[in-house]
């Protein structure tokens, strides 16, 4: 039970964006009592049960269990808030998670949990084997091991074919689409990987079978992605001018134009056309703009830009998502910290 406490006061303080100290001062406690709550090392007393389900905005009754739908939502929330998952934290929501896999009502909510708890433990062994790869090539610059090493968990590009094509999962999205005709994202995801496998062929058919669905933005950009693809580049260009022509007060029209000038190494372009986008997003904005810039300027050696563009992230997270603490703001704080020290 001291567990499953501890863990449904740690979700509950994430919801709210309450650190433990900010928790523990409400209750005019310490920060480790908090602590000790939520690593299960102790309960909190009885005679502050009323006041900390007034405080995490919950009943007594749900401090010790939360219903399905609220602990759903909290799983959510951790996975986004947390960089590293404790041990204790990881086993227990997978075992929740497995549950309520084998039951009909919860299956599809937990296969997606489930999977996206184990691409996260995957994902913190990558930044935790990353550093470690690249100090064992410093130490002994001849291993082809430490370079395998870094590109496994770093994001690589390998030059082997076998290694890089996608034709299972091509196979796996067009059965799929096979008897889900009208999904429209599914063809999405398929014509990225036709075209990152250079299929371009199916990716003609493909776009025109989604075209016939849904006859806006997308087909225009898919088609000079094909085109240039295939060489093309005249044909390339003309269907982004026709995209900007045809859809001008789309955000994600400028978006879609400044990914492909970036693409082409085409940086102050980029820069112009995800700066048109910005005015135009959805509210709360994404941030998809913000940090597509801070590469670029990255990469151009503008480390004070880049700062700037991370600043800007973090600002949005605070006054536009109510983001005060966790992962949200902290992936941020790191990278400003990193080109602070690449200034230097």
């Amino acid at each position: 039970m001291k567990n499953d406490m501890g863990l449904n006061i740690r979700q509950l303080r994430l919801a709210k964006n309450m650190t433990q100290e900010q928790l523990g001062e409400k209750l005019s406690l310490s920060a480790q009592s908090v602590s000790k709550w939520e690593n299960g090392v102790t309960l909190p007393d009885i005679q502050l049960l009323p006041e900390l389900s007034v405080i995490l905005g919950v009943t007594i009754d749900e401090l010790f269990t939360l219903t399905d739908e609220t602990r759903f939502e909290r799983i959510d929330n951790m996975l986004f808030d947390v960089r590293f998952l404790s041990d204790a934290d990881f086993a227990q929501t997978e075992r929740f998670l497995k549950e309520k896999y084998g039951e009909e009502a919860t299956r599809a909510k937990a296969a997606l949990l489930l999977a996206q708890l184990y691409n996260k433990r995957a994902d913190e062994y990558h930044q935790l084997a990353a550093p470690l790869a690249k100090r064992a090539l410093l130490d002994n610059p001849d291993s082809k091991d430490a370079h395998n090493a870094i590109f496994d968990s770093d994001n690589g590009a390998y030059m082997d074919w076998n290694f890089t094509n996608h034709h299972k999962l091509i196979d796996w999205y067009k059965g799929f689409i096979r008897t889900h005709e009208d999904n429209f994202k599914a063809y999405l995801w398929l014509l990225d990987l036709l075209l990152a496998d250079g299929r371009c062929a199916e990716a003609r058919e493909y776009a025109e079978a989604m075209n016939r669905m849904d006859g806006q933005y997308h087909y225009l950009y898919y088609m000079s992605r094909i085109c240039r693809a295939e060489g093309d580049f005249k044909a390339a260009e003309e269907w982004l001018e026709k995209l900007l022509n045809d859809y001008p007060d789309s955000w994600l029209t400028y978006v879609m134009y400044a990914d492909e000038m970036a693409k082409q190494c085409r940086y102050d372009e980029a820069i112009e056309f995800y700066q048109k986008a910005r005015p135009l997003r959805p509210q709360p904005p994404f941030v998809d703009c913000e940090e597509a810039m801070a590469h670029i300027y990255e990469i151009k050696g503008d480390y004070e830009k880049a700062i700037s563009m991370y600043e800007a992230i973090i600002e949005m997270m605070k006054t536009q998502w109510n983001e005060t603490e966790g992962e949200g703001i902290d992936l941020y704080l790191r990278e400003i910290e990193r080109l602070k020290k690449k200034k230097a």
